[in-house]
């Protein structure tokens, strides 16, 4: 049974603190859900979140759509069978980058003409809203928590009262009030409840609050670079200003209660997706060091927006992109929402998705501890000036006064920043006043270098000779405890890694030492479940992907900066069948497309990086056509602009070796 307090979430009456990413399965080919789930759980993610976007459900009025990648029946089976639970989003207004926030075109234009007001106790509106809700409850029918299915939460609207609604603040809680139990009289019952809680969105009693950050804004409304980030720091109940600054038109602060709610993530920024004017990359960096600053700040549910990329679907009658022909303030890709993110839209891993899995690892076998631990910042050194203070430490301590144990997280990243090497010596050391007794807690003999990202425990409960000790201090970071071992990792050489134990003796055999490199890849079983020889001590690691060159691709430039691509998958019949194929290209311009007998398949704004193609995704075509537009001015970019618009080089590679 889930449930909550004031401080953390419960399952059967104990602390848990879930991970949970986003995943929008109507961007995705469903023949790929199964395996886009299980590379989801593999990075260490318990909770699928996924917004249900109207308009790609009912695109013309009362012409519904569930078939294919939009049925969201097969997708929550699909979530079962991965063993994953689910977050549905459900609207009605979603955002999303989707065009009109996910609202129908016709129901834009009923408001337009008066005929009603959306996002209002509008009784027209709400008519609608409940044949929707109706049709989302008929597809998730015996897939509640309740019946046994996955479906834990229901996120009703999106920034109601920050990007849209009503300013009245009393009016519109009565619409989120109203549109819950519209949700719960058409069947989606579940544990959690919950809203956005950023930027004065309205919060009503019995919601939980999700709140969110992102390493950028490229939706902000200017080409330059932005000021150093507050998510880069440790602050409780963080509200990103930064978040929906398109559409602000609501107030400041919050609408609920801080102290009666935990602290709660919905969308912690897992990338960027880019826009016409601003090309933002998200270093792996950036995405590791916010999420381990909302941890160390105390956030008890670690949601990502987005964790695994897409592509929009095909509209009917219109394409299904945000943009400003439809009324947004900035452009984007007509098909691709990559986002930059851990999983990308074509499948690959990031970067990223290695960085925070050892952080999920962490999460999941600490968060009976770790859940409860109150965050205390240092009492005997000042908080950052600012951001842009590079100098002073940034540190948190998460406490756990009943168990007399914590966590103290360290971060010395700041997104486009060059942070200095600092050192917590004997003679200086890091101080916290924790529980209710303000006892002390020291820390000392830790280096900290640019850009370090450090979790190390204080006072651990540590088994071993079937008798309970203490890990008084070390300065390793933590991964967990597996095998009848205590894993940590650390890329200082051996021997300037220390453990002190409260008995004072030495432990060697109770833990083991692992570079980050390998925790960020470690997977572990039960020793008499080991077989291959690559584990020891029930741990084997990720392989990284292996690409080989493959087939051949012959491209000739035509008018207008158009390229004829003809592939030959080198494979004789249909043996390149099945095979994870990519087409890399790697072209200069403001962005491009690929056209498959005229019809657009995929587009890619100029980013910086190679443009890497899942051609198994659109049934391994011959003969493509690519087309380049030229290099605009007043565009932001963070990786180098490559600016002569050109095809450099269009490569064939198949995965040779994979996870």
């Amino acid at each position: 049974m889930y449930s909550f307090n004031e401080n953390y979430l419960m399952k059967d009456g104990n602390p848990i603190l879930p991970v949970m990413g986003e995943f929008h399965f109507s961007r995705y080919m469903k023949e790929e859900w199964e395996r886009a789930l299980l590379n989801m759980k593999a990075g260490g993610v318990e909770i699928v979140a996924t917004y249900i976007f109207w308009i790609h459900h009912e695109e013309a009025r009362g012409e519904w759509d569930f078939t294919g990648q939009r049925c969201l029946r097969d997708f929550l089976e699909c979530c079962r069978k991965c063993d994953l639970k689910v977050w549905l989003r459900i609207g009605p207004w979603a955002h999303g980058e989707c065009r009109n926030g996910g609202f129908p075109d016709w129901l834009v234009e009923a408001e337009r003409s008066g005929e009603l007001k959306t996002r209002t106790n509008d009784e027209k509106y709400l008519k609608l809203v409940d044949e929707l809700y109706m049709r989302i409850g008929k597809q998730a029918a015996g897939y509640m928590y309740k019946d046994g299915g996955p479906v834990i939460g229901i996120q009703i609207e999106n920034e109601y009262g920050h990007c849209g609604g009503p300013f009245d603040k009393k009016e519109g809680m009565e619409h989120m009030n109203t549109l819950k139990k519209l949700a719960q009289k058409n069947g989606l019952i579940t544990p959690y409840y919950s809203a956005t809680g950023w930027g004065g969105a309205y919060v009503p009693e019995g919601f939980l609050a999700v709140l969110g950050g992102y390493v950028d804004a490229p939706w902000a409304e200017h080409t330059h670079e932005l000021p150093a980030s507050e998510n880069f720091l440790f602050v409780p109940f963080h509200d990103d200003s930064n978040i929906g600054s398109d559409f602000k038109d609501g107030g400041n602060g919050f609408t609920f209660d801080v102290g009666k709610v935990p602290y709660l993530t919905a969308e912690l920024g897992g990338g960027l997706q880019v826009t016409a004017h601003r090309r933002t990359y998200p270093y792996p960096e950036d995405i590791e060091a916010q999420t381990v600053c909302m941890l160390g700040a105390g956030a008890n549910l670690i949601g990502y927006y987005m964790y695994h990329g897409g592509t929009n679907p095909d509209g009917r009658y219109t394409t299904l992109q945000e943009s400003k022909a439809t009324g947004y303030n900035n452009d984007l890709p007509v098909k691709s929402y990559d986002f930059q993110t851990c999983l990308r839209e074509n499948g690959l891993p990031n970067e990223s998705y290695y960085r925070l899995r050892k952080h999920h690892i962490f999460i999941k076998n600490t968060e009976q501890f770790l859940a409860p631990a109150k965050p205390y910042l240092p009492s005997n050194i000042p908080a950052p000036d600012s951001p842009e203070d590079m100098d002073t430490l940034r540190a948190c301590l998460r406490y756990n006064e009943e168990a007399d144990c914590g966590f103290l997280f360290i971060n010395n990243h700041q997104r486009k920043r060059l942070m200095t090497d600092k050192l917590v010596s004997k003679e200086e050391p890091l101080c916290f006043e924790v529980g209710t007794s303000h006892k002390k807690v020291l820390f000392d003999n830790i280096r900290v270098k640019t850009d370090a990202i450090i979790v190390l425990p204080y006072n651990l409960p540590v088994v071993t000779d079937n008798k309970e000790i203490r890990l008084k201090y070390t300065n390793a970071s933590y991964l967990g405890h597996f095998c009848g071992k205590y894993y940590f990792y650390s890329d200082e050489s051996r021997g300037n890694v220390f453990f002190e134990w409260s008995d004072g003796l030495t432990h060697n055999d109770a833990v083991a030492l692992l570079t980050t490199y390998e925790a960020e890849h470690a997977v572990f079983y039960q020793n008499d479940d080991v077989e291959d020889s690559m584990d020891r001590e029930g741990i084997r690691f990720l392989p990284e992907i292996q690409f080989a060159s493959c087939g051949n691709i012959q491209y000739n430039v035509t008018d207008n900066n158009e390229y004829k691509l003809c592939i030959d998958y080198g494979a004789e019949g249909t043996g390149y069948q099945g095979k994870d194929i990519f087409l890399d290209l790697d072209f200069g311009g403001d962005r491009a497309e690929l056209y498959e007998d005229g019809k657009l398949i995929a587009d890619w704004f100029s980013n910086g990086e190679v443009w890497r193609v899942a051609l198994k995704f659109h049934g391994y075509p011959k003969e493509l056509t690519l087309k380049l537009y030229p290099y605009k001015e007043n565009v932001y970019y963070d990786l180098p602009a490559k600016k002569e618009c050109r095809l450099e080089n269009a490569e064939l590679k198949e995965i040779c070796g994979r996870p």
